[in-house]
């Protein structure tokens, strides 16, 4: 029981709701398969370095290379996986696993000083405790606890227990005093409950982004709303709508607040409105477009709607299916219809978000496939260092299918791309083609993973 298979893992981070975008978590190295399946789930792996003591190392413990060594065979992209060495780089997760660590094999007051930085409201911690280590009175007052399962270690009863942290996450003032600098007097920023948004007057380009804000607030160093500096330098103004948390913006004020944007005529000063995001936020993106009609879209990975009526396939996200997908912004596959053009970056080969692109069905879309870069599509255009190039054009309308392929070219050296191609030869029962391959890839640099495969062929 104190070892979960990859499947197992997978089969628990569905049941979690841990989608693509979250973030996880492992505490002292005891959670490899979990890793692993978040890892090919979409979401980013931290490693948490702390020693048996509670202590911080001074250089990395024995676990942390052989640990990123079997993430990279398992095929995750070394910029997927980040190690947390010192108490200031530990930043809220969405998910955390303590598993034979702190309250089982080792002494569970520790977990009072690593656990709190890294919960926010809602964050999940999958934990081993131990019968009589004294862990449970550190976590209640942190949330509720849940007994998965029991086991048994070493002669003593063990519980997997999973924690769901109810306390609040503390960037929500930090953001409101540094959103409204940002306004400054000519801008504007409001709130309500788990959203908020920002405008940022420059000229008379307008793009409005769709953020989460624990991410803006945790793991940006300039603490600002996705691509900010990018549309800073363009000079041209930016209404940021940020999300507390995994919420699809499905929220009756976010509906107002555009509704009354509409009424007031606010997107009419503007001589071009673009909306744009990324996965949850390019869900948005779509899905307001009729607040500004002819406005354009540039939407990376987007979900057209979680409702389960409509798309009862889509196993992931978990924690939006309860909520509301009806009305004028809901279905963004409808929605988007109300815009000139819809220009949707998308990875074929991810068959959710195939099925997803594929219900924007309407005439003003311009759907592009960017094949084998999985559903972190911007983080590796980015690590191929073709986004800008590419959001550029896309925003500011100039972007063609010609242009797009032209510049994805650029993926035949990306190491990813490589690896999955590889991969793909060797499941369809093509060893030689693989082989091939391999040695094409290894002529012209070198790739860890493909290098590996190729001594064990």
């Amino acid at each position: 029981m104190a070892e979960l298979a990859v499947d197992e893992a997978r089969a628990l981070l569905d049941r979690l709701g841990a989608g693509p975008g979250a973030a996880f978590a492992d505490l002292g190295g005891g959670a490899l398969p979990l890793a692993i399946a978040a890892g090919r789930c979409g979401l980013t792996v931290t490693l948490v370095d702390l020693d048996h003591r509670g202590r911080w190392p001074a250089r990395p413990s024995a676990w942390v290379a052989p640990y990123r060594a079997a993430l990279a065979e398992a095929g995750l992209p070394d910029g997927a996986v980040r190690v947390a060495a010192r108490p200031e780089a530990l930043v809220p997760q969405d998910l955390v696993a303590n598993l034979a660590g702190f309250g089982d094999r080792h002494k569970a007051a520790h977990l009072a000083t690593v656990l709190p930085p890294l919960l926010r409201a809602g964050t999940r911690v999958l934990t081993d405790i131990r019968k009589g280590s004294g862990a449970y009175p550190v976590l209640k007052p942190l949330g509720a606890c849940e007994t998965l399962s029991t086991h048994e270690a070493d002669g003593k009863p063990v519980a997997r227990v999973l924690l769901t942290a109810s306390a609040a996450p503390d960037a929500g003032p930090g953001w409101s005093r540094l959103a409204a600098e940002l306004a400054g007097p000519d801008g504007f920023f409001d709130e309500s409950g788990r959203h908020s948004v920002l405008f940022v007057p420059r000229g008379d380009t307008l793009v409005v982004t769709f953020d989460n804000l624990d991410i803006a607030m945790t793991k940006r160093e300039d603490r600002r709303p996705w691509g900010y500096s990018f549309i800073e330098r363009q000079g041209w103004s930016m209404l940021g709508v940020m999300a507390g948390g995994w919420t699809w913006y499905r929220d009756p004020w976010v509906w107002a607040t555009f509704d009354r944007l509409r009424e007031t005529g606010f997107f009419a000063r503007f001589a071009r409105v673009v909306f744009y995001g990324a996965s949850m936020g390019g869900y948005a993106a779509c899905a307001f477009a009729p607040a500004c009609p002819g406005a354009d879209v540039v939407a990376i990975s987007p979900q057209s709607t979680l409702d389960r009526a409509l798309v009862p396939w889509e196993t992931r996200y978990r924690t939006a299916w309860g909520a509301d997908f009806s009305g004028p912004y809901g279905d963004a596959a409808v929605a988007s219809r109300a815009a000139r053009r819809v220009t949707i970056l998308y990875d074929p080969y991810e068959p959710l978000d195939a099925a997803h692109a594929a219900r924007f069905d309407g005439p003003n879309v311009m759907a592009l496939r960017a094949p084998l870069l999985g559903h972190r599509l911007g983080s590796s255009l980015q690590q191929m260092g073709i986004l800008a190039p590419i959001t550029l054009a896309a925003l500011a309308g100039t972007l063609t299918e010609a242009e797009f392929y032209r510049t994805l070219r650029a993926r035949k050296g990306f190491q990813r791309y490589q690896r999955e191609l590889f991969k793909r030869a060797m499941d369809r029962g093509r060893p030689g083609l693989a082989r091939r391959l391999g040695r094409y890839v290894l002529t012209r640099g070198d790739n860890r993973w493909i290098r590996r495969a190729l001594e064990r062929m």
